[in-house]
């Protein structure tokens, strides 16, 4: 067996795995939400096997008080779950808080050095993948923060196109069918539409963009107002005319 993989072996018993506090955040702070989500690396969506950086004492006092708290008090608020980890915290005896920072710091230097021995062993491939992903989910990063910001300042969301108005008309009939099924029914539906029952859901998304157009139009007038030229079109949305819709005018 290698140094590195009797490493990887220590590292899994006296390392606190960072998942697993992620996770149990989200049990602890409130069981009747419990959620599977997990956040991931970059390494975890390559499936690389990266040392987990140990827990700090607090959060390790956190996890090991943890089947106290939910014993006692199962349907327990955030809130509460925080404020009372936070108290039984500082009423630990300075001897054991000492006592697992010893601990805590002797973790740190095995995961340290387990780290050294992972990022020796990447291949050039693995770094440069590591590298591309880390830039996306910053990327990803930066737009859910920046769609967030929209819906904060109240920006107009851009209204359906024709087709996707037709499809909200056939809601009713997925009743019965998969997703999948009724995807295919509903696209094979539309293109055997006549013209001119298409051109309702035309004209009616031409008014929704007409009225998105205006909309934005004061939205952003207000942005500039407030000094946020920065969340400003460029350009402005042109108003898209169907070739079904020319035809009835």
């Amino acid at each position: 067996m290698s140094s590195y993989t009797q490493l990887c072996r220590l590292s899994n018993c006296v390392i606190g795995s960072y998942k697993s506090i992620i996770h149990s955040r989200t049990n602890w702070l409130a069981p009747v939400q419990a959620c599977n989500y997990t956040r991931k690396s970059a390494e975890d969506k390559l499936g690389l096997d990266k040392p987990k950086r140990p827990l700090t004492p607090f959060f390790k006092f956190m996890a090991q008080m943890r089947p106290a708290l939910l014993a006692k008090n199962p349907g327990i608020s955030a809130k509460d779950a925080i404020a009372w980890t936070s108290k039984h915290w500082q009423q630990l005896d300075s001897e054991t808080k000492t006592q697992m920072a010893k601990e805590y710091e002797k973790d740190l230097e095995d995961y340290r050095k387990i780290k050294a021995m992972y990022e020796s062993s990447l291949t050039e491939q693995q770094k440069a993948d590591i590298k591309r992903v880390k830039e996306e989910m910053a990327m990803a990063k930066e737009k859910r923060k920046l769609k967030a910001e929209y819906k904060e300042l109240g920006k107009p969301k851009k209204p359906m196109s024709s087709y996707l108005l037709y499809i909200k008309s056939r809601k009713d009939s997925i009743q019965g069918k998969t997703l999948k099924e009724y995807q295919e029914q509903v696209k094979a539906d539309w293109f055997r539409l006549s013209e001119s029952d298409k051109v309702k859901f035309e004209k009616e998304a031409q008014a929704l963009m007409m009225k998105y157009k205006k909309d934005m139009e004061a939205w952003e007038l207000k942005m500039i107002s407030q000094g946020r030229v920065d969340l400003v079109r460029s350009k402005p949305v042109r108003e898209k005319k169907t070739k079904s819709l020319e035809k009835s005018q």
